[in-house]
């Protein structure tokens, strides 16, 4: 299998700052598809690269390090971030997040790749390109809820909402797609090699990262739908398994080519966002040797390593993968097969296997497990909302944790569709508030 470590090209963070403009009109426009700053023409390869730098922005910028403060992975500690932490956001908070799913490298270009692929017979990167948007939209699902999908970039004035239910069942469609998509053969099956930073157009590894997402999203849907945990089960044993598999975002460290968590935490925010001390605390009572990857001596930064410029950082995980497979196991009723892949998971951090585990205190392992690797993710904070756990109390008292975000200003400005925000759920379909914790405590949180 191939496994690309490459450059992030000036261009690709030149796609990411298109991510961060406010547009007005490119949910309700034929030409939304138009961009008179670059050519009119680009290949599928070129616009790949934009795709994939708007997705790790996505899995690795700022909608992660506002929800991780509600995980309690870390804490706000200056500027927005002191409010974020304290639950103080609005429509303004969430500006260039919801455009990123449409523009500049989103759903457009990717959209626009699915033609020109189609056309030349290059199914292995279109289906590629059905996973990618499969993980736009289901983390912009996860975000935001109900989303505009099933009518975006048709030209409809004012495209309505699709629930957000119906908007994972429309990512599981299109990543079984894929996965038939990427395994057919023919000469015309070249996919985006070099353009492809992270898995240089592996289809192995795609097809992997594929049925992933897929038990991710099955989770993310379980609380409301039970039956989905025997779905993620199932699609988590095609899954990753190897570190080697991960789907990252690789950085060179040159200018323009930085980690952008070095360029948060070290280049402009510094001390905006430091690590929770209770979260320190729990992996250093687990005596767990992710406490010296995640954070530095003290336990009040992050680690050297993950604030380095060239640092490869991790997007989806075999760990993830494993701890799905895991708890959707031990949901079913398999306990034995859950603890071998909480075990295989384990020795994947350098942790010796356990033995004996079944019920609550097998499910607690996974939980905790799972809680653990979803650092710099968003999934911590999906797992709490769907689970309440850890059992999380409010850092602002009265309050309940924030379960979703704000459309932006912009789109409800310009969509009709979008209610104002005194209007919007406090929470989303696929997360109803948890009276209690999975072990029968009350829920503190929710």
């Amino acid at each position: 299998m191939t496994n690309i470590r490459k450059l992030l090209p000036a261009a690709a963070l030149a796609a990411l700052c298109g991510a961060g403009v406010a547009c007005s009109d490119f949910l309700t426009t034929g030409e939304a598809s138009k961009d008179p700053n670059r050519p009119n023409e680009a290949s599928a390869s070129q616009l790949w690269v934009g795709v994939q730098t708007n997705l790790w922005a996505y899995n690795a910028s700022d909608p992660v390090r506002i929800v991780e403060l509600w995980a309690q992975h870390a804490v706000g500690g200056l500027g927005q971030y002191a409010s974020y932490y304290s639950y103080g956001i609005s429509e303004s908070t969430t500006n260039t997040f919801h455009g990123a799913i449409y523009l500049g490298g989103g759903l457009v270009d990717i959209r626009e790749i699915q033609r020109i692929t189609k056309e030349s017979g290059d199914s292995l990167f279109y289906g590629i390109s059905q996973v990618a948007e499969a993980n736009l939209i289901g983390t912009g699902a996860d975000l935001f809820g109900d989303l505009v999908y099933s009518q975006a970039l048709l030209g409809t004035p004012n495209p309505p909402l699709d629930e957000q239910l119906a908007v994972y069942d429309a990512i599981q469609a299109k990543l079984d797609s894929a996965i038939v998509m990427i395994a057919a053969t023919g000469a015309t099956n070249v996919g985006p090699l070099g353009a492809d930073l992270a898995y240089g157009g592996d289809p192995e590894l795609w097809t992997k990262l594929a049925y992933t997402l897929k038990a991710r999203y099955y989770l993310h849907t379980a609380e409301v739908r039970p039956e989905a945990y025997a779905s993620a089960l199932a699609a988590a044993r095609n899954g990753l398994t190897d570190a080697a598999e991960n789907w990252i975002a690789p950085f060179s460290g040159a200018a323009n080519e930085q980690n952008f968590w070095y360029l948060f935490a070290v280049v402009n925010r510094a001390d905006y966002w430091t690590p929770d001390p209770s979260f320190v605390a729990l992996l250093e009572d687990r005596n767990d040797p992710r406490r010296d990857d995640y954070f530095n001596e003290e336990g009040t930064q992050i680690s050297d390593e993950r604030l380095a410029p060239d640092y490869a950082q991790p997007l989806v995980t075999a760990n993830e993968n494993l701890l799905i497979w895991a708890e959707a196991a031990a949901r079913t009723g398999q306990p034995a097969e859950a603890l071998d892949a909480l075990n295989a998971e384990r020795a994947l951090v350098g942790l010796p296997g356990l033995s004996g585990l079944a019920g609550d205190a097998l499910l607690r392992e996974i939980l905790t497990e799972k809680y653990i690797v979803t650092y710099q993710t968003i999934e911590g904070w999906n797992d709490y909302k769907r689970t309440c756990f850890p059992n999380l109390a409010p850092v602002v008292e009265g309050r309940t944790i924030p379960a979703r975000l704000f459309y932006d200003t912009a789109e409800r400005q310009t969509n009709t569709s979008i209610p104002d925000p005194s209007l919007q759920p406090a929470r989303n379909d696929n997360d109803p508030a948890n009276a209690t914790d999975p072990f029968g405590g009350e829920c503190l949180g929710q």
